[in-house]
């Protein structure tokens, strides 16, 4: 028996198992699990992109989905932090997605100010900067 003799019986091993696996897989048993790893159910970390320009900070999450009644924006002491939660069914499965994210914000922005839209599955966030806390300035040492 040469060496290829032997290299083609382990092949026709090896895809007979793997006909094998997919044979069971297409019972019915596990149809449901084919659904559950499905992208499209869970929500995953949202993209994010921060810019900067002369007047504010510009945050825009991909929120594919999402309304402004499902998404819960909040600041305190210096954190904006972006959630959400979602529970959704059908009649075999329930699933529930969420997400939060946190960001740190500049000294330089004004909190009360901020303003924010949900627009085409994008969530846009401007933080206007505050001119008088960005200005740099130096400390004379005695």
């Amino acid at each position: 028996m040469s060496v290829l003799d032997i290299w083609f019986t382990i092949c026709k091993i090896q895809i007979k198992k793997i006909k094998t696996m997919i044979t069971l897989f297409k019972d019915p048993f596990f149809q449901g699990f084919e659904s559950a790893f499905e992208t499209s159910k869970f929500l995953k970390t949202p993209e994010t992109r921060v810019s900067k320009s002369e007047t504010e900070y510009a945050v825009s999450i991909s929120v594919p989905g999402l309304t402004k009644d499902d998404l819960k924006i909040s600041i305190k002491e210096g954190v904006l932090r972006i959630s959400f939660e979602k529970e959704e069914s059908d009649e075999t499965r329930h699933f529930m997605n969420s997400f939060t994210k946190s960001y740190s914000i500049p000294d330089d922005v004004k909190e009360k100010d901020i303003e924010g839209k949900v627009e085409n599955g994008i969530l846009e966030l401007k933080l206007p900067i505050d001119k008088k806390k960005s200005l740099e300035r130096f400390i004379s040492l005695n």
